[in-house]
């Protein structure tokens, strides 16, 4: 998980990733984050971890990207209490996490159009172009 948080929010800073795509990513890795915390409740990681996972989303444009920020700071800070990692998330919420706007790099990104394949066309596969079946007695 902290892997994949890490992935997505390098190819998202580096703008490979577009904002619905990596939000889209970050929602599996949230996924598996919250299954894990279940599951493995006294897992070390799991503090550090939560907090990766809102930067990644205070990162991100729109409602649901801060949503899905709130939920993993309260997470943190209610799971993880006495911890600096809980104090880290109620500093972070208590500043308030700002909704972002779409990326100008992203808008441009999806305006430029993506080059045309390589190479010769294919055939018609057209029911013209296909021999009909001999027939049969």
């Amino acid at each position: 998980m902290r892997y994949e948080i890490a992935q997505i929010k390098s190819r998202y800073d580096n703008h490979r990733l577009l904002p619905e795509g990596a939000e889209h990513l970050a929602g599996f890795a949230a996924e598996s984050y919250y299954q894990w915390a279940a599951q493995y409740p006294k897992d070390g990681w799991l503090g550090s971890t939560g907090i990766n996972l809102a930067r990644l989303y205070e990162d991100l444009p729109g409602a649901s990207a801060r949503t899905s920020a709130v939920r993993a700071l309260s997470f943190v800070t209610q799971t993880f209490k006495n911890t600096r990692f809980s104090k880290q998330a109620a500093t972070e919420l208590g500043r308030g996490v700002a909704l972002k706007p779409y990326p100008a790099w992203a808008v441009k990104l999806r305006t430029t159009p993506s080059p045309s394949p390589a190479g010769s066309p294919l055939p018609s596969t057209s029911p013209r172009s296909i021999p009909s079946p001999a027939p049969t007695r």
